[in-house]
């Protein structure tokens, strides 16, 4: 109580004013750990949704929920392979997700058709294209397959990235002046969920590989670039890609953009495994993965298209869950790929686990296909000057036709 008396006669020195605003400080900027509801263990890099069902942040590797403003209020917490929780206000110290009980589909395997395994899944994404005065915010719902041979097969490359089998899109665009519209279709493609698919196979963490609890961190240069979680045969990896160039094996289409096109922000994976009985992971092992992709630009001149000259910023985070897998021969693979089922026969269809939509986005889908298309189509007068004053006539061709009749004329009869 010394300082106490110190503080009476005014003779507190600096050094103890320092170490009060420090004790005050580590007071105020105590942080809210997301952490798995059974283990109590931190769950790293937890997407963060705001109010309106936007994507406002991703957690710290440690589970520490970033700065949200309290108007952005209530939030959601989004974590592959858990039940999404909402967090009505700020002051939490902890909040705990519970894990969904997954099971793969069931699967039988011929040996002599043990050639292609056939992934089929549910895609989920929240894309924003935005600048300083405008953004477009894409819903999107797509069913897609992957096609992934063996090793032992050499005459069928199969695909990695998802193939779209059916897809539905929902944009909200808005400007500064707060006007909005919506629509299924909008002129520019920018969306990253095309780029990003499965694996055939990796190594498990020799340290984790015989536990039934455990954990495996790599790190890269200033931070973990994959973490590896381990609960009986099941495992979570969650992987910082710019962190580590080697983590580019984990996303080779995308590498290239990395690499010429595009200023890349952030970039990181989240994979759900099941059933891991060995040393290695296969595909067919996979039940899902989650990625968020933030970057300037897309590669490609979208100012020019815009007509802007402000910066230009993209984000995408999708969620993949696997519906249905299958092996199959490489004459039914070749088969599939060349035929693929149609859109209205695979149709969209959300599995159990997949958490129910944001009230937010379930609007903008009641208002994306309440609206009608056709009336103002209809409506709209078109400007004749864009059209051609007058129809042309095989019978009476007159300026560039006529002269090249003339010379064409002249050339067949030499």
């Amino acid at each position: 109580m010394a300082w106490m008396n110190e503080m009476k006669h005014g003779r507190l020195q600096p050094i103890g004013v320092a170490f009060l605003l420090g004790c005050v400080s580590a007071v105020t900027a105590r942080s809210t750990v997301i952490v798995d509801a059974a283990t109590g263990d931190p769950l790293p890099k937890a997407s963060v949704f705001d109010k309106k069902g936007n994507l406002i942040g991703i957690c710290s590797d440690e589970g520490e929920l970033p700065y949200v403003a309290r108007y952005s209020y209530p939030i959601s917490i989004r974590y592959m392979g858990y039940a999404t929780s909402t967090v009505d206000k700020p002051g939490h110290d902890k909040i705990f997700l519970k894990e969904i009980a997954y099971d793969l589909p069931e699967m039988i395997v011929n040996s002599k058709d043990h050639q292609v395994l056939r992934l089929t899944g549910y895609v989920r994404e929240y894309s924003t294209l935005s600048t300083y005065t405008d953004t477009v915010l894409l819903f999107r719902e797509k069913t897609v397959d992957f096609m992934i041979p063996s090793k032992k097969v050499k005459n069928y490359k199969g695909w990695l990235l998802p193939r779209v089998l059916a897809s539905r899109s929902y944009y909200h665009i808005t400007n500064s002046d707060g006007l909005d519209s919506v629509s299924n279709h909008y002129r520019e493609h920018f969306s990253w969920s095309d780029w990003v698919g499965v694996f055939d196979n990796t190594v498990v963490p020799s340290d984790i590989r015989d536990k039934s609890i455990a954990t495996h961190t790599d790190y890269g240069k200033y931070s973990p670039s994959a973490i590896w979680r381990k609960v009986d045969d099941n495992i979570t990896l969650d992987v910082d890609v710019l962190s580590d160039k080697n983590n580019r094996k984990w996303v080779p289409a995308f590498a290239d953009f990395m690499a010429t096109r595009v200023d890349c922000n952030r970039l990181t994976l989240k994979y759900r495994f099941a059933g891991v009985n060995s040393h290695e992971v296969f595909a067919d092992n996979i039940t899902g993965l989650s990625f968020n992709i933030e970057s300037n630009g897309r590669g490609r001149n979208l100012k020019r298209t815009l007509q802007t000259s402000d910066p230009i910023y993209v984000n995408t985070y999708a969620e993949i869950y696997i519906t249905d897998r299958e092996y199959m021969s490489v004459s039914k693979a070749h088969k599939l790929e060349k035929e693929p089922p149609l859109a209205e026969e695979v149709g969209i269809n959300p599995p159990a686990e997949a958490p129910g939509l944001h009230p937010a986005v379930l609007a903008l889908v009641e208002r994306v296909d309440n609206f009608d298309y056709n009336t103002p189509r209809l409506a709209e007068q078109p400007d004749h000057r864009l059209g051609t004053p007058s129809k042309l006539s095989q019978d009476k061709p007159d300026g560039f036709f006529k002269r090249l009749y003339k010379v064409f004329k002249h050339d067949t009869n030499r």
